[in-house]
């Protein structure tokens, strides 16, 4: 019982140093600021670029980003559908790195596609098209005519 505890609390410890290295939404997205360029986020040559930590980590801070957007009457924005675009920008990266287990790229270069969410304003008829690029590590801003509701 007590070498089952210790293999218990081992794996604890190693699960809290892996996960330790993402950095939470919240503060992820701490010092976020409006834009004044008018197509950042809303054309494919202008996304917003969200890389936190490895992809999954930065699928879900999208989630979370998209989540906090507010238009400017206050209004938020539900999903309605998500899709996968090329990205027009795609450079590969100079140096092509695999995992050598999976064979999974560990490196994206600028990025292969981008996420193209349509989301429509609750109370409002419009949709609104956010372009996010999960591979690219940029400062992460907020799209003109709309707001970030922080925590």
């Amino acid at each position: 019982m007590k070498r089952l505890f210790k293999k218990l609390r081992f794996s604890l410890w190693i699960g809290l140093l892996l996960t330790g290295c993402v950095v939470s939404n919240p503060k992820f997205f701490s010092k976020i600021e409006p834009t004044t360029d008018l197509s950042y986020g809303y054309t494919a040559k202008n996304p917003v670029t969200i890389k936190n930590a490895d992809l999954n980590n930065s699928i879900s801070s999208s989630y979370y980003y998209l989540s906090r957007l507010r238009t400017e009457k206050g209004n938020k924005l539900q999903l309605i559908q998500r899709f996968s675009v090329e990205n027009p920008n795609y450079e590969k990266p100079k140096i092509a790195l695999q995992n050598r287990y999976t064979g999974e790229p560990l490196s994206y270069g600028t990025g292969p596609i981008l996420d193209l969410y349509i989301l429509k304003p609750e109370n409002e008829t419009d949709t609104i098209k956010i372009f996010i690029n999960p591979y690219l590590k940029g400062t992460v801003k907020i799209p003109y005519g709309l707001k970030f509701e922080k925590e």
